[in-house]
């Protein structure tokens, strides 16, 4: 959805225009879900995650100020949510084994999803954002609450790293 066609949904769904809302929320619900899904690897999180967060978008969207900035202002969210939990989980699951991506065997998949997974949290996200929801860099640091700078520099870390993969695997 364009910006602009969002920002005037925005405008009405903060009115009381119900249908508003829900278009927002068919626009707008699924990349947030796979967002969160990329983040916690896990289904029942990834749906914990955004039931949690479009509860809260349902009750805060009177409080947006900014209607051009709500897909940065929900994935912010999911963004927060996860971190919020992650530390919940490390510190009552003292003794159990933080989840985290699985692994794949270089050797049985060489496609670029897999190579990301592999990557560190903040590359792979940065990443994630910027190819595959192709927000831009103002956005992905308001959503990860870094500067521009920091992006560009995960970005371009991340960029070197998949290049050294890719070219350990051809020398393979």
């Amino acid at each position: 959805m364009e910006p602009s066609k969002a920002a005037l949904l925005v405008l009405s769904a903060q009115q009381g225009n119900r249908r508003a809302f829900e278009t927002l929320c068919e626009a707008f619900y699924q990349p947030s879900w796979r967002f969160a899904m990329k983040l916690s690897g896990q289904r029942a999180c990834a749906d914990d995650i955004c039931q949690d967060v479009w509860t809260s978008v349902a009750k805060k969207l009177g409080q947006l100020k900014e209607p051009s900035a709500f897909r940065a202002w929900v994935f912010r969210a999911i963004y927060r949510r996860f971190i919020s939990q992650k530390q919940g989980e490390s510190r009552f699951e003292g003794s159990q084994p933080e989840q985290a991506y699985e692994t794949p065997d270089l050797d049985t998949s060489l496609s670029i999803l897999t190579l990301i997974n592999q990557l560190g949290d903040d590359e792979r996200h940065c990443v994630y954002l910027f190819y595959l929801e192709q927000m831009s860099l103002r956005d992905i640091a308001n959503i990860l609450d870094v500067p521009q700078g920091t992006v560009k520099s995960r970005l371009n870390r991340a960029r070197a790293q998949l290049r050294a993969m890719v070219n350990e695997e051809q020398a393979s």
